[in-house]
């Protein structure tokens, strides 16, 4: 699946958030077909930040069609607020101390070992290698912790990392090539 070396590959939405779940959850995944309408409800119902959508295994990455990469090098999902250019994003990101940044706790999952991160109203079956970023983490409980930042002048990004339930500091996902 198409994988964003340290924010050289960028994914886009057609106007919807981003959806991150177990891979071997994407069969049953019914985006536009279904499953979007719960992002909608809760969309709807006030969540704006990264949430979980209740009795799903899946989490919703905040309610903007924000362009989204993922750094293998930070272990970070980044979505690019505004900037000037895909390159001062990158800069940027990749120079940022992660330790001092107050994060916020965010949703738990249950991970087999491995992430997709797509448009949520996209039907997991209809998925594709262009429209898919892979995480390979360890198989457990996985917490998706968030925050915004300035990263400089006219230059500021959606951060989000996933850690280990159990592990402190985070655990660093391994991103599949």
């Amino acid at each position: 699946m198409k994988q964003g070396v340290d924010g050289r590959r960028w994914l886009e939405t057609d106007g919807g958030p981003f959806l991150l779940a177990p891979v071997s959850l994407l069969p049953s995944w019914t985006g536009y077909e279904g499953d979007y309408d719960l992002v909608i409800e809760a969309t709807d119902a006030g969540h704006s930040e990264c949430y979980a959508l209740p009795g799903r295994n899946v989490v919703i990455l905040g309610d903007e069609p924000l362009r989204t990469t993922i750094m293998e090098s930070r272990s970070l999902i980044v979505q690019w607020i505004y900037s000037n250019s895909e390159d001062d994003i990158r800069v940027h990101a990749a120079e940022l101390d992660l330790d001092s940044i107050a994060w916020s706790e965010g949703p738990v999952l249950e991970c087999d070992g491995s992430f997709a991160l797509m448009d949520a109203a996209i039907p997991g079956a209809e998925a594709t290698a262009e429209s898919v970023f892979v995480i390979e983490v360890e198989a457990g409980k996985v917490r998706v912790d968030s925050t915004e930042v300035p990263l400089a002048p006219h230059c500021a990004a959606k951060l989000h990392r996933l850690v280990l339930a159990s592990s402190t500091p985070p655990a660093r996902p391994r991103f599949r090539r």
